[in-house]
């Protein structure tokens, strides 16, 4: 009897734990690593998708953590603990190629690392915070790093608005040299070409600078400026 009793207990403390994880929608706000290091969301096109955690039967549940890619995450809950038990992990493998395409992209990837390097049964944590309507989730996995979600897209909104900035570049298509305009002193400029890789990285000196494209392959790039729209143009 005592141990009938015992698994009820348990059982309905498990129930009690997941029914605000499961009937919340959570937007994905920031990253922070276990370093201190903050990543807001980055500005998307068609914006940051719903989260949502789904139960699998029994004690399982699964996280499906959205941003352009979604990292989904099987787990169990520990009763009477703020514990997730990691029982499986996936992330969907679509290429992004709209607007503030590199942040997003490496944002996406981080988002499935989060979920998927932890090894089966590794430990994660979650904390539930409630300030007046809005909730704030932290997930925060075994190596320390956390996810914040806000079960309002509002926020998420907000912390990217900053990317919507634009600067000028010309000429387009470029030959030898790619000149930008309007920009902030000591921010990282980045070039990708349309793999997503990296292919050529300085900082902003003043607010007008003018990149080297000479020993650039032709074809097309992407340049990225920290808070700023991501601008795309042709080498020749």
């Amino acid at each position: 009897m005592k141990k009938i009793l015992f698994l009820l207990a348990g059982g309905l403390l498990t129930a009690q734990q997941t029914s605000e994880l499961i009937s919340n929608n959570w937007y994905i706000s920031k990253m922070v690593t276990s370093s201190g290091q903050t990543t807001n969301t980055p500005l998307i096109d068609n914006g940051v998708p719903a989260t949502t955690f789904n139960s699998a039967g029994g004690t399982s549940y699964v996280i499906n953590s959205r941003y352009y890619n979604t990292s989904m995450m099987g787990f169990g809950i520990m009763p009477g603990s703020n514990n997730l038990i990691k029982t499986s992990s996936a992330c969907t493998l679509l290429f992004y190629n709209g607007g503030n395409a590199a942040p997003v992209r490496a944002y996406d990837q981080k988002n499935c690392d989060i979920y998927g390097l932890g090894a089966y049964a590794s430990i994660y944590s979650y904390q539930i915070t409630t300030n007046g309507i809005v909730k704030t989730l932290v997930i925060t996995d075994p190596s320390g790093n956390k996810i914040y979600y806000n079960n309002t897209d509002q926020l998420s909104t907000k912390e990217t608005a900053a990317v919507t900035k634009m600067f000028k570049a010309y000429p387009n298509p470029a030959k030898e040299v790619l000149h930008l305009e309007n920009i902030e002193k000591n921010l990282p400029l980045k070039i990708y070409d349309l793999s997503g890789k990296l292919v050529f990285e300085t900082t902003t000196n003043s607010n007008k600078t003018s990149v080297d494209t000479s020993n650039l392959q032709k074809g097309q790039y992407i340049v990225t400026i920290e808070n700023y729209k991501s601008y795309p143009f042709v080498k020749e």
